[in-house]
């Protein structure tokens, strides 16, 4: 049995390694892989940091150090390594190329344009560190590397310039996990709802004005649900700001009746993998979304979803899916057919196996050209 190392910046609790490494283990091991994961965080760290809880993450990083470099003391053990998104939190270039030179078979895998930095450095406590965080560092990974594995398209185009060798996988469900209902519950209430991270959240004041004319149009019809950072709070009635919890993730989504993936158009979230809306879509929840990035090829406006750039259309969008349940009932299942077509845990993790074996016998014989991932996507 071929042995699979996966490096991770955060433990299953992160959306990211949950979706993008944890899912797709049991796919790796029926084709003959013995998986192993080493997040660089504790489960104790990562709720520090989701907290902001500066203490604790002092405490608790230096033990986190120094247990990523036991892990990569024996990554020499393993067939095939995978590294999400970077070896340790912060881009020590140097350094990772010894990490990667030491194994011939490394592959880079990301989901966000962290070679940019974040942009949403307002949504923290400490700013400078994101800014650290994040960079062009992440450049000589996608340099280095046997091959690299990109969430979107954007973000394969920008790989690109560094190594011949890119494929997509973007972020899928599994359509087992997130079943299908077409019966939405009956009730006199609509609920719009939002399923984010405290980075996100921010998104939400640009369309805020658009919420607020929308609920005053439909006195007592309309209630909001925000999960993901309990402390943004916007100014509408019966709006609920709750936290976000792995155990029920699902069931809370299923109480939305009209799901929102607001975003600005810049370079960070032109490299987003439009995740809440497959979420929303996969279980038949009519999304409105901005029209940035992957959004735009996940969602076609007026055939399975809506568009909305300006408060004004927000409005408009939010209203006609309000007033029009035939509508909404469309888009539900055109939402769901596009993701049982093509971002479905189903259909990617055969694909997955079937690339880690490419890469293992012969690298270069991987489609990498921009024409080539359009039509393994």
């Amino acid at each position: 049995m071929k042995k699979l190392l996966f490096i991770t910046p955060s433990p299953i609790q992160s959306a990211s390694e949950r979706y993008r490494i944890y899912q797709f283990l049991p796919y790796l091991e029926r084709a003959g892989y013995a998986c192993t994961v080493r997040p660089f965080a504790t489960r104790a760290l990562h709720r520090a940091i989701q907290a902001e809880r500066l203490a604790p993450k002092l405490l608790y990083t230096p033990f986190c150090y120094v247990r990523r470099m036991l892990h990569l003391a024996e990554i020499s053990q393993y067939d095939v390594v995978i590294v999400h998104r970077g070896i340790f939190p912060f881009p020590w270039p140097a350094l990772e190329k010894m990490v990667i030179r030491r194994h011939a078979k490394v592959i880079f895998d990301f989901d966000d344009a962290i070679h940019i930095g974040h942009r949403n450095t307002a949504a923290t406590k400490y700013p400078w560190i994101y800014k650290l965080k994040y960079g062009p560092g992440v450049n000589e990974m996608l340099r280095e590397c046997a091959h690299v594995i990109a969430g979107n398209r954007t973000l394969a185009e920008h790989a690109l310039q560094f190594n011949s060798h890119v494929s997509i996988i973007p972020t899928v469900v599994d359509l087992d996990q997130y079943a299908y209902r077409p019966s939405r519950p009956s009730s006199d209430v609509l609920t719009i709802g939002w399923m984010g991270s405290r980075s996100t959240s921010p998104y939400l004041l640009e369309i805020e004005p658009a919420l607020r004319r929308l609920s005053e149009a439909h006195p007592g019809k309309i209630r909001f649900r925000l999960y993901g950072h309990s402390r943004r709070k916007l100014n509408l009635p019966n709006c609920e700001s709750l936290p976000f919890s792995l155990a029920s993730e699902i069931e809370d989504l299923r109480t939305f009746n009209i799901g929102i993936m607001p975003m600005p158009d810049n370079d960070w979230t032109r490299g987003k993998c439009a995740f809440k809306a497959i979420q929303y879509m996969a279980l038949g929840i009519p999304t409105v979304t901005s029209p940035v990035g992957m959004a735009t090829e996940l969602v076609q406006n007026n055939a399975n979803g809506l568009w909305a750039r300006t408060s004004e259309e927000w409005f408009e969008a939010l209203d006609r899916l309000v007033t029009d349940a035939e509508l909404r009932r469309r888009f539900a299942e055109q939402g769901r057919k596009t993701v049982e077509a093509r971002y479905s845990l189903q259909t990617w993790g055969p694909r997955l196996a079937e690339l880690l074996e490419q890469v293992q016998e012969e690298p270069s014989a991987v489609p990498s050209s921009v024409n080539a991932m359009r039509a393994r996507s």
